[in-house]
């Protein structure tokens, strides 16, 4: 998607090329089952099940920076079974092609945009060791993921992350794209069908979206990788 001096404001970036067919439905319903034992080995607080982007559980990895914090910090994931559920989903195969895919996509369409969350990202884990990266090479510093049965989402936009970035958001499991889980833009007038194991990136903190109901017996999950806007006022800032 362009504006109209071409500058490229989204992406509707499919599935991988050469993968159409079985082969990315065979990485997306390893994906989703991977998913669904993830929110079967874990518990979650009432906030964690009911907050601003829907009635679904989910819980997010990785590191920012804002919303109280001192300085850019790992999210919290409490209690052992939930830390070893969230480990299991972040080995997960399939998840990690995902990971790829999303990050590729960030690389191709917007460069520039790319390097600088990967500087940005280097530089923060070599000051703060003890930050923990979610996957290894990759230019995004958190993931949440929906873990649903039903993720879908009211309208709403993202604050905490960057205004000038993208977010990469993948859908996964057993629902009908035609008549459900569409991704909705506001402020572009669009409604884009968004089948399981597509992935769109677009500025999730300057468009609100929402995304249309599945099916009562349907289940949706999604997989959305992003970067805090704090964490690059903290590094402009010379990590004062």
């Amino acid at each position: 998607l362009v504006d109209a001096r071409d500058r490229i404001v989204a992406v509707l970036g499919g599935v991988p090329h050469g993968s159409k067919g079985k082969e990315w439905q065979v990485v997306e319903a390893a994906a989703a089952a991977a998913a669904t034992k993830c929110r079967e080995s874990s518990t979650f607080t009432e906030a964690q099940k009911h907050g601003r982007r829907g009635d679904f559980a989910s819980r997010t990895v990785g590191y920012g920076y804002g919303n109280g914090r001192r300085k850019p910090q790992n999210y919290r994931v409490s209690g052992k079974a939930n830390q070893k559920a969230m480990q299991e989903l972040l080995q997960n195969k399939a998840i990690r092609r995902i990971s790829g895919f999303q990050n590729a996509l960030f690389n191709t369409f917007g460069h520039k945009n790319y390097l600088e969350h990967k500087v940005t990202n280097d530089e923060l884990l070599h000051k703060q060791p003890e930050l923990r990266a979610n996957f290894p090479n990759n230019a995004f510093a958190a993931t949440t993921f929906n873990l649903g049965p039903h993720s879908f989402s009211p309208p709403h936009m993202d604050s905490d992350n960057r205004a000038s970035s993208w977010c990469a958001d993948t859908p996964m499991g057993p629902f009908n794209p035609d008549q459900g889980g569409h991704l909705v833009l506001w402020d572009l007038g669009l409604v884009i069908r968004f089948p399981p194991g597509s992935t769109i990136l677009f500025p999730s903190a300057l468009i609100t979206h929402s995304t249309i109901p599945i099916q009562a017996d349907e289940t949706r999950y999604a997989m959305i990788q992003y970067s805090s806007g704090g964490l690059f006022r903290w590094r402009e800032n010379g990590f004062q």
